[in-house]
């Protein structure tokens, strides 16, 4: 009986120093399984190609290795943190090349999805917070991601009628993360290099994130309970998939059609199986 406060001394400390590594490798275990399917899938071919499937909404595969090496790193965290920062860095090349290229294998988004694009921002500038996180300093290795989700956020900015001319979605909400990682990743910027310059541009776009988000909570909030019509795609879904069967209907051929109608010119219940 002596033996048992004495062993859970000695174990108190170590659960308490390890405890935050097995809380971020139990969270961190899902996001591997589920890269080893994803980028597996992209690499092997097949209809799920990453020539074929790629779009914008493909950097929310790649971003989460960032966000896990920012959240090791601020445990603490070595090893692992950069082990997923190599894997974002190295996937997030080959999706922002593949995207740029626009193949004719690539299906071209509607207009209505146009806020994806600004989850260009998303990866390059959690990727500089990340870095800066495990190297203690907004070093060149972290300045170089965030100068790259600079260039990204004007360039995205400029391009005004890219983003208007249809009515609100659930798919605005894309503009939020990509604002805020760049926010954040300005101000620990600043941090590192403090002039008028940089204070201007880190409480602008910190202004800038915090009134989308709030502008698009009230929406939200307004269509969804309101006006009630938050989800207009579904009636079109609906429309399209009752015209695609209508279509696939008029394309049955004649010789099939006569093939299944019986003797007395009533079509059968079941499907011909003569070879017509």
């Amino acid at each position: 009986m002596d033996r048992m406060p004495l062993l859970g001394d000695r174990l108190a400390p170590y659960v308490a120093e390890s405890i935050h590594e097995l809380l971020w490798l139990a969270l961190m275990a899902p996001i591997l399984c589920l890269e080893l399917k994803i980028y597996g899938m992209w690499m092997s071919g097949g209809e799920r190609r990453l020539s074929k499937v790629a779009n914008p909404c493909n950097h929310l595969a790649v971003v989460g290795n960032f966000v896990g090496a920012l959240l090791g790193a601020s445990m603490g965290l070595k090893e692992g943190p950069i082990f997923f920062f190599a894997v974002g860095v190295a996937h997030y090349t080959v999706l922002f090349v593949t995207l740029y290229q626009r193949l004719p294998t690539n299906e071209t988004l509607p207009k209505e999805l146009h806020p994806v694009f600004f989850l260009f921002i998303a990866a390059p500038s959690v990727a500089g917070t990340a870095w800066a996180a495990i190297t203690g300093e907004f070093s060149i290795g972290a300045r170089i991601p965030y100068f790259i989700a600079m260039f990204l956020y004007a360039s995205l900015a400029v391009r005004v009628n890219f983003f208007r001319g249809f009515r609100f979605s659930i798919t605005w909400w894309a503009y939020t993360f990509p604002m805020a990682g760049s926010a954040i990743a300005t101000i620990r910027y600043t941090a590192q290099v403090n002039n008028v310059n940089t204070r201007t541009l880190s409480l602008s776009l910190a202004i800038i994130s915090s009134f989308t988000a709030l502008f698009l909570f009230i929406c939200t909030i307004l269509h969804g309970f309101v006006f009630l019509d938050l989800f207009p795609n579904d009636i079109a879904i609906a429309i399209s998939h009752k015209k695609s069967k209508e279509k696939h209907r008029h394309l049955v051929s004649p010789d099939v059609e006569a093939c299944n109608l019986n003797a007395c010119g009533i079509r059968s219940p079941q499907p011909c199986c003569c070879m017509c």
